[in-house]
């Protein structure tokens, strides 16, 4: 873990930066799938599908977000991006069969 060097922020839009440059760049990823993780659980009652479904939307919006701050990668984005896909597909599929 390195140290933050104080001198450098010059105003407060570098804040959130920072919590990326002392962990390696882990900080907003991890809060990213923690949200996802922890409105999985939120969500449940109402359904595994609709949960999974609802979280990787609300993720995926707030990757865009993130992004755009420069804190994460796009490959977040790529990765709610298929989780979405996914559940659309098997959601549809799993409709289709005989109950």
């Amino acid at each position: 873990m390195s140290v933050i060097n104080w001198s450098n922020v010059t105003d407060f839009s570098q804040l959130p930066g920072l919590a990326n440059a002392s962990s390696g760049g882990l900080f907003w990823s991890g809060v990213l799938w923690l949200m996802f993780i922890v409105l999985i659980l939120v969500l449940v009652s109402y359904g595994l599908e609709v949960a999974v479904t609802v979280a990787a939307f609300l993720a995926f919006a707030m990757s865009f977000l993130f992004v755009y701050n420069d804190l994460v990668g796009w490959g977040h984005i790529v990765a709610f991006a298929g989780i979405l896909l996914f559940m659309y597909l098997y959601i549809t599929w799993s409709s289709g069969r005989k109950q």
